[in-house]
């Protein structure tokens, strides 16, 4: 369902009939792999921070579609990988590619993605010429609009000093290069109830007490684990003691696992959608919320391990935000077959206790519902998968 989404942006930039900053056009793949390196490490180096594309199969000029399913010369992505595995870059970080085949007027369309990263500027340590053509050790190459740095020349200072700045996350405001800096935990040392980054001090997490927690009850996910006990507390991430970010978090399993509570999530199965028929939780990889349960969470410590893998059976976790909303669409089509999974589970949860029969029986839906959810988002991938 993704590749929806992608085939509807490659469609408008062809439509556009014209180059820029983080899209170039091929009538065919490259001949000469000096040419198709340069352009990769040009696209990889762009100026505009998100994800580069070289589409191939569109006519020079014309912007027509002709397609590559002829092309002597196509590789697939396994082979970009390789040919960019051989290559010797510094501190041997290379562009992240992936290759996508769209279906366009009847004519196959690929499309290299070359990821964003702040792992910028990429370039050679060594030489690597074919045909007369040579990438250059040590020259950095960029994109600015529709044109690539010369091959036989270095980009200008001034686009080099941007790259440079991505890489050390200057370009970020402070709470992004508090995100970026929780992927190294090593960065981060623990005094109590404070985090604090040891590069950067003025970069602090705390965990204080919740003074609504003590009156709530354990949200459903909690009846997932051994032991249901929860309490809560709020976390903060603060810099020079100036709050960016407040969350709640639940210490679920009698305090043996900790995250950020989720994010509710509905589905709507009448006509108005004013009352959801069905609730559940998720995360979105990349968020905020789940970049922060990845950095509480120790994986060395097998009791958080077996915790979360039960808070993530009924707990959803999406890639990002299109394929969640390509997900519900799903569901609301395979209504029927949610709704007889769901029926299908009946019997289990007995065991829990509540105040009042509605909450139990609330609490047990969503677990259920949660458990359903996942085993349909698991088809939904492999579908995917197939479709490509």
């Amino acid at each position: 369902m993704r590749g929806i989404d992608l085939e509807d942006e490659i469609k408008a930039l062809i439509l556009s009939k014209r180059e820029d900053d983080y899209w170039d056009f091929k009538e065919k793949h490259h001949s000469n792999k000096a040419n198709l390196l340069h352009d990769i490490i040009c696209m990889a180096n762009n100026r505009v921070d998100r994800d580069a594309y070289i589409i191939f199969g569109i006519a020079d000029g014309t912007f027509n579609i002709v397609g590559v399913e002829h092309d002597e010369n196509r590789r697939n992505q396994q082979q970009m990988i390789d040919f960019l595995k051989s290559k010797k870059f510094v501190s041997g970080n290379r562009p992240r590619v992936e290759m996508r085949t769209l279906f366009l007027d009847g004519h196959e369309v690929d499309v290299l993605i070359v990821k964003n990263s702040t792992d910028t500027p990429y370039f050679l340590t060594e030489d690597f010429s074919d045909n007369g053509r040579k990438v250059r050790a040590n020259y950095i190459y960029t994109r600015v609009g529709d044109t690539n740095t010369d091959i036989d020349k270095s980009a200008d200072v001034n686009n080099i000093e941007y790259l440079w700045k991505k890489r050390f996350l200057l370009t970020r405001s402070p709470f992004e290069q508090i995100m970026k800096r929780l992927e190294n935990k090593d960065e981060w040392k623990n005094d109590e109830y404070v985090y604090y980054n040891i590069y950067n001090p003025e970069f602090t997490i705390t965990l204080e007490d919740d003074d609504e927690g003590p009156e709530l009850l354990p949200e459903f996910y909690a009846y997932a684990m051994y032991n249901e006990s929860t309490m809560y507390q709020m976390l903060n991430i603060k810099y020079f003691g100036t709050q960016l970010y407040g969350r709640q978090v639940a210490l679920l399993d009698s305090g043996r696992y900790t995250t950020p509570v989720p994010e509710w999530g509905y589905l709507f199965f009448g006509e108005f959608k004013i009352h959801p028929d069905y609730a559940f939780k998720y995360f979105i990889k990349g968020s905020p919320h789940y970049k922060l349960n990845e950095f509480l969470y120790d994986e060395d410590n097998h009791e958080q391990g077996y915790a979360r893998r039960r808070f993530f059976e009924v707990v959803l976790l999406f890639e990002d935000t299109l394929e969640k909303e390509a997900f519900l669409e799903y569901v609301h089509l395979q209504k029927d077959e949610f709704l007889n999974r769901l029926a299908a589970l009946d019997g289990e949860y007995s065991w829990i206790e509540s105040n009042t029969k509605r909450q139990q029986e609330q609490i047990v839906i969503r677990l259920k519902t949660g458990k359903v959810l996942n085993q349909m988002l698991k088809e939904f991938r492999h579908k995917g998968r197939l479709e490509r």
